[in-house]
């Protein structure tokens, strides 16, 4: 896994993009975003690839 590449992910994420991206495990273009809210607010992104179904979950 590169942390690396989940990290820009992640700070995509946060940025407000939308994807999909690349998977960094298998190279697809597969990476779907999903979130959690709490009181209206975003409290968490996971970020799974459809293809390999590699995940990541970290706070908004």
């Amino acid at each position: 896994m590169s942390d690396d590449e989940w990290d820009h992910i992640i700070r995509s994420a946060r940025q407000g993009e939308s994807g999909p991206w690349t998977c960094p495990e298998c190279d697809e273009y597969t990476v779907e975003l999903g979130q959690r809210f709490e009181q209206g607010q975003v409290v968490e992104h996971t970020l799974m690839c459809l293809a390999c179904e590699a995940e990541v979950v970290a706070p908004a």
